[in-house]
C-alpha cells in the first residue's frame, strides 16, 4: 500500500505480512466504540435553521440537549480596582439528539452533520443507511447547501490481555511508537499521523495509543481512524454515498495494514462473520 505524505512529498510503501486488501465481510464483534459521519457546510446554519434541523430529528432521536459554549472572563487590570466585573458568556452551538438507549447520536452543528454510533457497532449498512435517512431528511428541511467537507471516522480499541503494566503493542499492531532501548520496554506511548490517498482524493489521520482498559487484565489501544476530503468534494446525494462507500473500503485497508496476524487470530478469533 502506497501513502503520499504531503508534507515531505514523498511516497511512503506500508507492508503487512499477511495482511488482507480488503476486509469486506467485516468482523462479527468490531472493535468499533464509536463511528461518524460528519458533513460540513460553506456556510453556518441561522438557530432558527437548526432548530428546524433539531426538530426533524426528534422522531428518531428523542432525548435532546441543548450544546452551549460558556466562557467566563474577570477582569484583573489595575484599571478595574474594587470594580472588578465577572463576565459569564452563553452561546448556544447545537443541537444534540440521540437514540433512547444513547447508542445512536445525531448532532446539528451551526456548520455540519454528524451522525454517530457507539458500541455495539452493527454494521456499515445499518449505520451508512441511518446516515442516509437523517442526510435527506436534513436537505427537505433545510433545502440544498454547499459541503466543503466530507468525513468517515473509526475510534477502535484493541483490548490485549496482559500480565504487566509494560506495552507490548508490536506484537498486535504494526503501529508503534519507536524509540531507543534506554527507554523501552514503554509504560504508555502514543502515534499520529496524516496520510494522503491520490486514488481517491482523501486524507487519513491516524492517532493510535495507549488509554485506560475497562477489562481486567487487558492492555487497551486505541486505533483511530479518520478519512475525511475537503477537495473536489461531491455535492449530489448519489456522488456523497458513492464516496463514503469508498472511504469505507479505504478505512478497511488501513485497519487491516495495521493489525497483526496474531492480533487477527487470538483477539479477534480469526472471526471474520458478516454481522
Amino acid at each position: 500500500m502506497e501513502i503520499v505524505d504531503r508534507k515531505f512529498n514523498r511516497a511512503i510503501t506500508v507492508t503487512a505480512t499477511n495482511t488482507p486488501a480488503t476486509r469486506p465481510e467485516g468482523y462479527k464483534y468490531p472493535p468499533v466504540t464509536e463511528a461518524v459521519i460528519g458533513v460540513n457546510f460553506a456556510d453556518d446554519l441561522s438557530k432558527t435553521q437548526l432548530k428546524s434541523a433539531s426538530d426533524k430529528l426528534a422522531k428518531n432521536y428523542p432525548i435532546h440537549q441543548q450544546l452551549q459554549n460558556i466562557s467566563v472572563n474577570l477582569d484583573l487590570s489595575p484599571q478595574a480596582g474594587k470594580n472588578r466585573k465577572t463576565i459569564t458568556e452563553i452561546a448556544e452551538l447545537g443541537h444534540r439528539r440521540s437514540s433512547q438507549d444513547m447508542t445512536e447520536i445525531a448532532l446539528a452543528l451551526p456548520n455540519s452533520l454528524v451522525v454517530s454510533q457507539l458500541a455495539p457497532y452493527p454494521s456499515w449498512a445499518t449505520f451508512s443507511n441511518r446516515f442516509k435517512r437523517d442526510w435527506k431528511l436534513m436537505k427537505k428541511t433545510l433545502g440544498y447547501r454547499e459541503i466543503k467537507r466530507i468525513g468517515v471516522r473509526y475510534i477502535n480499541r484493541i483490548d490485549i490481555p496482559a500480565t504487566d503494566q509494560l506495552v507490548h503493542n508490536e506484537k498486535f499492531l504494526n503501529v508503534f511508537p519507536q524509540v531507543p532501548e534506554i527507554l523501552g520496554p514503554l509504560m504508555a506511548g502514543a502515534v499520529q499521523t496524516t496520510s494522503y490517498f491520490e486514488d481517491i482524493k482523501c486524507t487519513l489521520t491516524l492517532n493510535s495509543g495507549v488509554v485506560a482498559s475497562p477489562i481486567l487484565n487487558h492492555i487497551s489501544f486505541l486505533l483511530d481512524l479518520d478519512v475525511s476530503r475537503e477537495l473536489d468534494v461531491p455535492q449530489s446525494d448519489t456522488d456523497i454515498f458513492e464516496l463514503l462507500e469508498t472511504m469505507r473500503v479505504k478505512k478497511n485497508e488501513v485497519f487491516e495494514a495495521c493489525i497483526s496476524q496474531r492480533a487477527r487470530d487470538e483477539i479477534f478469533n480469526g472471526d471474520r462473520n458478516a454481522k
